[in-house]
């Protein structure tokens, strides 16, 4: 394949001793016999480069990630298919041996992970504060008028001076104020019967943030965000802590003692009313490619928290009969605006309202309400005793519509009703996964007007005799011809 340089020189003193030439040709022989063995060295430069490079294209194709944990889809590989407690176990695997930052330096990485302008976080000269939403100087960090850095999970729950005091999955910059306000409160919405709930839960908290006594309920804006994170910690550090720190769990009755954060029921229904955000996710992915090398398995995969927590327990029941609340009249369609849609629900005196929310289907879950949110809802009293709630809010109209009616007691969370108006349909998603709808046989059409409505007019059991209100809808009242007794 190559030229043989010895024998290219030899070809060439053959040459000149059998031809004539002048005595100065050979002079110039050596130049030849340079030209032949350049061209060697040429050659196996070549295939020295060819195959230099061959190495260096697999070498490449195999470190595109410097760091495992921005491979996303094989991070998580090893927990296909598992749920419940072998879930939880997988992903404490993964995602515990994490690189730990010293805790001053925590203050730097929250300046880039929550820079106010999410797209230019080193240019940015404000972070945007958790529980005000508000953009603060980056140069007000650790000063009374400015920021500090606030652990989700509170400190006095279980954090040591190891790892988990400097996870940044579990810190967000926070208003020096309402950080001291918090305090270790755990998350968790006020009741209705509570004579102590300050809205918004301190003056420079967003105005939809709440707190009582016990509890703490941050923006909406971020409630799944902090749900996730608490998750992110109980999966973390859950289990066999080497530093000797306790191990953390997740709870609906908190406890300091026993390092159990709250309420479980409360996050998990955040996680699913607010599902991670772009910036959740850059946030998420910055962790992982700039500090820690590790991720939350809750931001990427939201659906994790339902297989690991409301396993091996029944949270669904079709019928409930110890609830004494259902859907009793509703209005969706009239010539295809939405003018006076709206959902009532009464509440028996024996059920406690704060404990029930409703859920609207357009084949998936697509809207939840809690009864208790006073903006959605107003609340009437009936002579019987019977409670009235009434929320003016749109409604699908189509195939696949629907309305459920839950019960989120302490322990587990229970589907008391749910019906549709345009057929059966069984629910993708939502508390009622799986479960297949009560078509009350009743529907509006483009020719109903923002009067007409659909309604209760007996209820016997868990069976309801509904009607077709023609201009005589009556949100906030009971129906004509309905009575309410105790059953």
């Amino acid at each position: 394949m190559f030229m043989d340089s010895t024998k290219c020189c030899q070809d060439y003193e053959t040459h000149l001793e059998s031809a004539s030439i002048f005595h100065h040709t050979r002079r110039f022989g050596w130049l030849r016999c340079l030209i032949c063995k350049s061209r060697l060295v040429y050659q196996s430069l070549l295939v020295f480069l060819f195959c230099f490079t061959l190495v260096g294209a697999e070498a490449s194709a195999d470190s595109v990630f410097e760091f495992a944990c921005e491979d996303v889809s094989s991070y998580y590989s090893p927990v296909e298919n598992l749920e419940g407690e072998e879930l939880m176990k997988k992903l404490s695997l993964i995602v515990s041996n994490h690189r730990a930052l010293p805790y001053k330096k925590v203050w730097d990485a929250l300046k880039v992970l929550d820079a106010a302008d999410v797209d230019n976080p080193d240019s940015s000269e404000n972070v945007t504060e958790i529980y005000s939403l508000k953009a603060v100087p980056k140069l007000l960090a650790g000063k009374p008028e400015g920021w500090n850095r606030e652990h989700l999970w509170p400190r006095s729950y279980g954090l040591t001076y190891g790892p988990s005091l400097s996870d940044l999955h579990n810190i967000r910059p926070a208003d020096a104020n309402v950080n001291s306000s918090r305090g270790n409160k755990y998350y968790g919405e006020c009741l209705p019967t509570s004579l102590d709930c300050h809205k918004p839960a301190n003056k420079e908290a967003a105005s939809d943030t709440e707190t009582d006594k016990n509890r703490w309920a941050p923006p909406f804006q971020v409630r799944g965000d902090i749900a996730r994170a608490l998750m992110y910690m109980a999966v973390s550090y859950g289990y066999n802590q080497t530093d000797g720190s306790p191990n953390l769990h997740l709870s609906d009755s908190p406890s300091i003692k026993k390092k159990e954060m709250g309420l479980l029921s409360t996050l998990l229904k955040w996680n699913e009313l607010d599902p991670p955000s772009r910036e959740e996710q850059l946030r998420n992915h910055r962790v992982c490619s700039f500090y820690q090398h590790n991720r939350n398995p809750f931001v990427d995969h939201p659906e994790y928290a339902n297989l690991i927590w409301k396993q091996g327990t029944e949270h669904y029941h079709k019928d409930n009969h110890s609830v004494d609340a259902w859907v009793n009249e509703f209005h969706y369609n009239n010539k295809g605006k939405d003018n006076n849609e709206f959902v009532e629900i009464v509440v028996g005196p024996s059920t406690n309202a704060s404990e029930l929310n409703v859920a609207l289907y357009n084949g998936k879950m697509y809207r939840f309400l809690p009864l208790v949110h006073d903006t959605k809802f107003t609340v009437t009293r009936d002579r019987s005793g019977f409670l009235i709630y009434t929320a003016w809010s749109e409604l699908q109209n189509g195939p696949g519509d629907g309305i459920e009616l839950i019960s989120v007691g302490k322990k587990q969370q229970e589907v008391v009703q749910f019906i549709s108006y345009s057929g059966i349909i069984k629910a993708t998603d939502g508390p009622a996964i799986g479960l297949e709808s009560i078509d009350i046989g009743l529907q509006e059409t483009d020719d109903s007007s923002e009067f007409d409505s659909l309604g209760v007019i007996e209820k016997q059991g868990d069976k309801l005799e509904c009607r077709k209100f023609i201009n005589k809808a009556s949100p906030r009242k009971l129906n004509m011809s309905q009575i309410l007794s105790h059953s």
